[in-house]
Order: C-alpha cells, then sequence, then structure tokens
C-alpha cells in the first residue's frame, strides 16, 4: 500500500501529533509499505534525508501559536504526489497542509482519512489568539472541500460574532471541522471521549476510535541514578510524576493543590512536574506559596527517550486534564509499571478503576486521597504496578498499526464501491 501523511505538526517538533504519526509511519513501513510524509520545514536551512518525507517552508504561529504554518505549495507538489500513485491519504491536522492533503485526496478522488488528535474545542478556551487563524481557516474549508454554495453558508454563517469570544471560537472550530470530517471516508478518534463528541457535532462519516500504541521506554542503572541525583530524590521518597505541557489546559493547577494535601499525610511525597508551556512561571509561584515548595520539582522538558529513568523513579502517575484526546503518556506511564490517578474516564483504555489506578474527580481533595491510597500500601501499589504493565500491553506500536492498515484496507474498498458517499457513522472501537 502507498500511503500518503499529511502533517503541520511532525519531528522534530515533539508533541502527541507528532509522535503519534510517527509511531505509526515506522510501523506501517516495518510492515512493508510506502508511507510517504508531508510536513512543514522547522527551519530554512533544515535538510530532510529521507526521500519519503516532502517538507514545506513554514512560520511559526501565523494562524496557530505553536504551529508551523506553511502558505506556498508550489504546482509542482501536486505533480511530485501524482507521481507517487497514493492508494490513501490520511491527514493528522486540521492546518495547511493537512488541509492539502485533503483537497488533493478530494480533487484526486482518493480514499481520505483523518484523525481528530486535539481537542480544538477546549483548546481554545484556553488560546484565544487562535481565533483570527480558525476564521481564516474556516473560509478555505469550501474550496478544499468543493462542497458548493452550502458549505459556503455554513462557513459564513459560523463566522458570525458571538458576545462570547470563547463560544465564537468554538462555534466556528466545531463546524469548521465538522465540515471537513464529513467529506472524509473515515474519521479516526482516538478514545472514545473524542468519537462521542464529533458524533455529537453531526459527522456522517465513518468513525472509529483507534489510540496510538506505545512501547516501553528502556533505561540504564546509570540514568536513573543520575536523575536521581540531579533532582535530589532518594530511594525513600515517593514521586507523583506528570508529564505533558504545562499550561492551564492540562489542569496543572489542581494537581499542585492535590499535592499539598498529600504531602502534608505522607512526609516522604514528592511531585515531579515534566515538561514547558507558557504558563509554567505561574504554576511555579502555585508551587512555591505551597507549604512544600522544596518538594516540587519542575524538571523542564525532557527528551522522550529518557523518561524511562524518570518513571523508575517514580510510585503514582498523575493526570489531572480534561483536554486530552486520548492517554498516550498515561500509556507510556503504565508501560513502566506505573498505577494511575487520573480525572477524565474516557481517554485511555489501558487504565481500569481499582485495578492500576483510580479516577478522582476535579477536586484536590479527592484526587489527593486516591494518591495516597496507592502511597500508603506497598502492597496496593505493586498489585497495581503489575496490572498496568499488562493492560498496557494491549496497545502496542505493532497492534495499532496493524489495525490502522486493516481500516486503510476497508476505505478502500467502500470507497470503490461509494465513491464521495459519506458512510454513516459507527460506534465501534479497536
Amino acid at each position: 500500500m502507498r500511503i500518503g501523511l499529511f502533517t503541520d505538526r511532525y519531528l522534530p517538533q515533539i508533541d502527541g501529533v507528532s509522535f503519534s504519526t510517527e509511531s505509526f509511519r515506522h510501523e506501517m513501513e516495518a510492515l512493508g509499505h510506502e508511507v510517504y510524509v508531508f510536513a512543514p520545514r522547522p527551519s530554512w536551512r533544515y535538510k530532510e534525508r529521507s526521500s519519503r518525507i516532502v517538507r514545506f517552508p513554514a512560520v511559526k504561529g501565523l494562524f496557530w501559536e505553536d504551529n508551523l504554518s506553511s502558505l506556498f505549495f508550489p504546482p509542482q507538489v501536486s505533480r511530485q504526489i501524482d507521481k507517487l500513485n497514493l492508494d490513501i491519504i490520511h491527514f493528522q491536522t486540521p492546518g495547511q497542509i493537512g488541509l492539502f492533503g485533503a483537497y488533493y485526496a478530494i480533487h484526486n478522488n482518493i480514499p481520505l482519512v483523518t484523525t481528530y488528535h486535539t481537542d480544538l474545542y477546549e483548546y481554545v478556551k484556553h488560546y484565544r489568539a487562535t481565533l483570527p487563524g480558525a476564521i481564516a481557516l474556516s473560509l478555505l474549508v469550501p474550496a478544499i472541500t468543493g462542497g458548493g454554495m452550502s458549505d459556503y453558508r455554513q462557513a459564513l454563517s459560523s463566522i458570525t460574532p458571538e458576545r462570547n469570544i470563547d463560544r465564537w471560537n468554538q462555534k466556528i472550530l466545531m463546524r469548521m471541522i465538522t465540515m471537513i470530517h464529513n467529506h472524509c471516508d473515515l474519521v479516526i478518534a482516538p478514545s472514545d471521549k473524542t468519537r462521542e463528541q464529533l458524533l455529537g457535532w453531526k459527522t456522517t462519516s465513518r468513525v472509529e476510535t483507534l489510540p496510538t500504541g506505545v512501547d516501553e521506554i528502556t533505561t540504564k542503572n546509570r540514568e536513573i541514578s543520575h536523575v536521581r541525583k540531579l533532582y535530589n530524590i532518594q530511594e525513600s521518597d515517593k514521586v507523583m510524576v506528570f508529564v505533558g505541557r504545562v499550561g492551564t489546559e492540562k489542569n496543572v493547577g489542581l494537581l499542585i493543590r492535590a499535592f499539598a494535601n498529600i504531602a502534608r499525610q505522607n512526609e516522604h511525597a514528592k511531585l515531579v512536574i515534566v515538561g514547558q508551556g507558557d504558563d509554567i512561571d505561574s504554576f511555579k509561584k502555585q508551587a512555591a506559596a505551597t507549604p512544600y515548595p522544596d518538594r516540587v520539582i519542575f524538571t523542564g522538558f525532557i527528551d522522550h527517550l529518557k523518561l524511562g529513568a524518570i518513571f523508575k523513579i517514580s510510585s503514582v502517575f498523575g493526570f489531572p486534564s480534561l483536554t486530552d484526546t486520548q492517554g498516550m503518556v498515561i500509556n507510556e506511564a503504565a508501560r513502566a509499571g506505573l498505577p494511575v490517578v487520573m480525572v477524565d474516564r474516557e481517554i485511555s483504555q489501558v487504565v481500569v478503576e481499582g485495578q492500576n489506578g483510580y479516577f478522582a474527580r476535579n477536586s484536590a481533595r479527592d484526587f489527593a486521597s486516591k494518591v495516597l491510597k496507592i502511597l500508603n500500601n506497598k502492597e496496593l501499589q505493586a498489585r497495581m504496578s503489575k496490572r498496568s504493565i499488562e493492560l498496557s500491553g494491549e496497545v502496542t506500536p505493532r497492534k495499532q498499526a496493524v489495525k490502522l492498515l486493516r481500516l486503510y484496507e476497508e476505505t478502500i474498498e467502500q470507497h470503490r464501491d461509494t465513491t464521495n458517499k459519506p458512510q454513516k457513522a459507527t460506534n465501534s472501537q479497536l
């Protein structure tokens, strides 16, 4: 199979979309398929080594504040894609490159798949500067889909101003995303939560749930010793770790408030927050204002491949976010044998209440009580650790890639039979 992946977020940029795209690309190529990635060039001097990765000139923050935006797609690009004879196109982002892939697929009658990686509906409430980009892209979608006047009328109605800027932003995003999704043969939701959201928006295309697979991040004893020394973490310490973007949309403030309760009741407890984000300084101030500032550690960015040592020194993984579409980092923590305490029940298939973790209410007190259950009970922690490894072993990169390829095959066959006819949405889960 010859597969085209179009994405506005890709390596060397590190985030969930980049990781998912690269994970599937690597596994599908290992299974004998030809995979071509179309992505932004991270800098003008960047030189791509792979002939199967096509880079476009890009600038940062033109439409989305932390996205690389590409505006120029010369005619030779289309001719280059023509020569590839792609069997299917899968776009990962509703940005310029992703939508270019959608345009090419629709206008060349190629089966089209997309994954809704980011909960933009919630995201825009925390990043209002995305509004101009949302308006611009919304007006572009009818030209991309070729949907005629009905799509243009819908796009124009979506940009009618609302008194509440968050509601206006959300209305634009919801209608834009649904419009483009309804011109796809298949929409992939990385979690049940996302699938239900898309179906609630009246997505008429086929919708399937398919999380990204994760492998164990290996580490060595010397790396573990280095991390303990670097962050002054003793073997007797009980570490709750969080990994992710350090932003308000991740609910990090609740984690810090919960830890104040945890630290008061467990003198060996420490909180390690791994990641970077625009709001990190405000969270450092919040931590400094607690009675236990020396027990809250901000590591900043840590390379993904070095997270293994962080997981090994930790006792529990805390994840308070309510805006994620899937739990890749949760699954990675589980693969490392960590019990999990989280708030959102619908973003991970590898956390089972009472077996390898707990679901807490969106409350610092309840979150703290669930974490303390684990930290204060060695036998429970060991049992949950073992179960985490077992459950996460069912969602590996290879297993998920095989499922994706099966979906591709079904989509290609259905596209041949019902060209340009949307498929009925389903509730199936893989």
